[in-house]
């Protein structure tokens, strides 16, 4: 992977920089996760194409899940990608579609069920009176 010119020259060196980067994206959105300060932030916050710049705190921190392949030492160490299979696809399309617009559905009207409304609510279960 290249390191964005704004971002080395920002870190000084290209291999400062490689050793800041701990994971890139470049399948669903194309950015990079790096150890960087506050400050910097705000810079590379400000550089043309830069949409958002996000802290950590943003991605699953626990299980130190940040998104993105991985980049280890220079190198993108790509994970797997989840794709729908073309088995699950036949699967959904076997099913019957109840797709019935509302107003054509009949609609059973029942009056309210008679009770006994001057029976004051019970609260809970209560011991018996001896």
């Amino acid at each position: 992977m290249r390191v964005p010119l704004e971002f080395r020259e920002m870190i000084f060196t290209d291999e400062e920089a490689k050793k800041k980067i701990y994971s890139v994206s470049t399948s669903t959105y194309t950015g990079f996760g790096a150890l960087i300060s506050e400050e910097l932030s705000c810079k590379v916050k400000g550089l043309p194409g830069v949409l958002w710049v996000l802290p950590d705190s943003y991605l699953d921190v626990p299980n130190k899940d940040y998104g993105g392949d991985l980049y280890i030492e220079g190198k993108v160490i790509p994970r797997p990608q989840y794709r729908f299979t073309e088995q699950r696809q036949i699967r959904n399309r076997s099913r019957p579609r109840y797709d019935r617009r509302r107003e054509t559905m009949q609609v059973e009207r029942r009056e309210p069920t008679q009770q006994n409304w001057n029976q004051p609510l019970s609260m809970g279960h209560q011991a018996p009176d001896n």
